[in-house]
């Protein structure tokens, strides 16, 4: 039994420590994990009253619970792994063995850089075990920190180049000169990190996704300017094999899924 937890937080660890390098150093990857916690999060924030302070929390809502579930496996993982010896952790002042609870707060101070609390490894190799925790600890803080950063940046942009969108709309020539080069770059860092589509606002013309589908059913796009568009947005996560000709019904339908109130788009 003890032997199959081993193996089991072994497993559960190079898949959390998989996704957690995919989603932040993987450009246009996606990892096992967060995708699913993404949209299992957003689904439930649909549920919430339809009021305006739910737009503001959807997105930071959506990055803290791609965190949180990254260090909740990542130290249920270490844990498991602990739990294969029962003496492998011990109390410094008694020196009894932990149970399988003051495992999962050692291996979360751990985690934290806090070290190890009141308890403490019995030996050379759970030590190494418990240098390990630290150092991975360390490397997911770190990532994180740059995955938040990197996903506030993109939503920046993205609210940056819909306002441009407003001063040089569709059937202007400084759409396809201007704007269009800004909107590839915007796609690149939609596809490294897809997670800043979630991100919603108050302001309906804010809104990425919604945005980007008014944009193109714009009445006084140029059919060049359309296609040139569609080549540009068939690059977003979701939309990269879509053919042809049902790009206009899957662009929809790819829309309204990040939107909170698809009732009104």
């Amino acid at each position: 039994m003890a032997m199959i937890s081993s193996i089991l937080g072994i497993c559960l660890l190079l898949v959390v420590t998989a996704d957690v390098v995919m989603s932040t150093l993987g450009v246009g990857a996606n990892g096992p994990l967060a995708p699913r916690v993404a949209r299992g999060t957003f689904c439930l924030i649909c549920c919430l009253p339809k009021q305006n302070w739910v737009h503001r929390v959807c997105g930071p809502l959506v990055v803290v619970s791609i965190g949180a579930a990254w260090i909740i496996l990542m130290c249920l993982s270490w844990t498991l792994i602990l739990s294969g010896q029962a003496e492998s952790v011990v109390s410094q002042s008694s020196g009894a063995p932990a149970g399988v609870l003051e495992k999962a707060i050692y291996a979360g101070h751990l985690l934290s850089t806090l070290g190890g609390g009141t308890y403490e490894s019995s030996g050379a190799l759970w030590g190494v075990v418990a240098t390990l925790i630290g150092v991975s600890g360390m490397v997911v803080l770190t990532l994180s920190v740059s995955f938040v950063y990197s996903t506030t940046q993109a939503v920046s942009t993205g609210r940056a180049i819909l306002a441009l969108s407003d001063v040089h709309p569709p059937g202007t020539a400084q759409f396809s000169q201007i704007l269009l080069p800004q909107l590839a770059t915007l796609v690149a860092q939609i596809k490294a990190i897809p997670y800043a589509l979630y991100f919603s606002t108050v302001r309906e013309e804010r809104r990425l996704p919604q945005k980007l589908a008014q944009l193109r059913a714009h009445p006084e796009m140029s059919a060049q300017d359309r296609r040139n568009l569609d080549i540009l947005l068939r690059e977003l996560p979701g939309l990269e094999h879509v053919p042809q000709d049902q790009f206009d019904e899957t662009f929809a339908d790819w829309a309204k899924g990040y939107t909170l109130r698809p009732e009104e788009g």
